[in-house]
């Protein structure tokens, strides 16, 4: 598979006249982008259900069952899936950022 990746980008970048190392930093920042937006996506579906208590984020849901309004063995699962994309959303974000300054500066 890697040998296959390799060959694909050599050849998208014999074709085109990209140098392959943009076509590799290009292809990392738009996969981290289409995964942050999904991220995001499923973030504020879950946060959506509770509206109805005034959640706009995770903070705020947070806050919601640190203060008994709703019970954390009910939204358990919410609770340790928002936890879960929180985090994988500041990992993306650092990686972004390593991306972006790499792009800026024309390393790799």
């Amino acid at each position: 598979m890697v040998m296959l990746m390799s060959s694909l980008f050599s050849i998208v970048s014999r074709e085109l006249g990209i140098p392959r190392e943009v076509l590799e930093r290009e292809a990392i920042r738009l996969l981290l982008q289409a995964e942050l937006r999904r991220i995001r996506e499923e973030k504020q579906q879950i946060i959506s259900k509770y509206s109805k208590y005034g959640v706009k984020n995770f903070e705020d849901f947070f806050r919601l069952v640190e203060s008994d309004i709703i019970s954390d063995v009910d939204v358990h699962d919410d609770l340790a899936r928002l936890d879960y994309l929180e985090a994988k959303e500041k990992k993306i974000l650092k990686l972004l950022d390593k991306v972006n300054i790499n792009i800026n500066s024309g390393e790799i």
